[in-house]
């Protein structure tokens, strides 16, 4: 498999990752038998790294063509020039970029770590509700279940988790009401809906959210 391949073909490389990842942790949530029952915090720390790999390994494959001519080699070395647009939110960090290689670091962080850092924080602050939440009412989670929540949301991506929180939430909601009508079960636990949605949202998060006129402001 050659260099150009795999960067031509990356973004579907790595949504196939992703899917083969989230099937081992369908099997550790079905059969855990079967993986040896691996943690659900050791496959999140999985899912945190390949995120940060991918970055890293577009960096190299981006350092790697601007490199192969004399005309892009400029961006190699150069500091991120004033006139270059800087999203308002990320004004702050300009300054780290004033040195030499900031226009590529900047490139960098922008392409291939923003979106990383996005789902990192939004994972994150979902992760804190759910623990504080947990401790009130200890009852509607069971060991396990808030890190298959951020499992979900790691394999979802970005901006893939924006759609996975309202159809994890709804699911949850309709299949709690479909077990209840249907086999008087009175609760449905969060992480199998929230499972079940991630490869949809994975898959379709950007129709939505395009549909939705939402991915402009989404988009990193």
């Amino acid at each position: 498999m050659s260099f150009n391949f795999i960067f031509s073909n990356f973004n579907m490389i790595a949504l196939a990752a992703w899917i083969i990842f989230f099937c081992i942790v369908v099997v550790r949530f079905f059969r855990p038998f079967w993986v040896k029952n691996i943690s659900y915090s050791w496959l999140a720390g999985i899912a945190v790294t390949t995120h940060l790999f991918f970055g890293i390994f577009l960096t190299w494959g981006q350092y790697i063509v601007w490199s192969k001519s004399e005309f892009t080699k400029i961006f190699l070395s150069s500091p991120l020039s004033p006139d270059v647009p800087f999203p308002s939110y990320l004004e702050f960090l300009r300054p780290l970029f004033d040195g030499a290689h900031g226009y590529f670091a900047f490139y960098s962080f922008q392409h291939f770590f923003l979106s990383t850092i996005a789902l990192l924080i939004v994972t994150g602050l979902f992760y804190l509700f759910l623990v504080a939440r947990a401790r009130y009412r200890s009852f509607n989670f069971r060991e396990g279940d808030i890190m298959l929540i951020v499992l979900a949301m790691l394999i979802s991506g970005w901006p893939g988790v924006i759609v996975l929180l309202p159809i994890g939430l709804i699911s949850a909601i309709l299949l709690s009401l479909g077990a209840r009508v249907l086999y008087g079960i009175e609760r449905i636990p969060l992480p199998p809906a929230f499972l079940l949605a991630a490869p949809f949202a994975l898959l379709f998060a950007i129709p939505i959210l395009t549909a939705l006129h939402l991915y402009p402001l989404l988009k990193l």
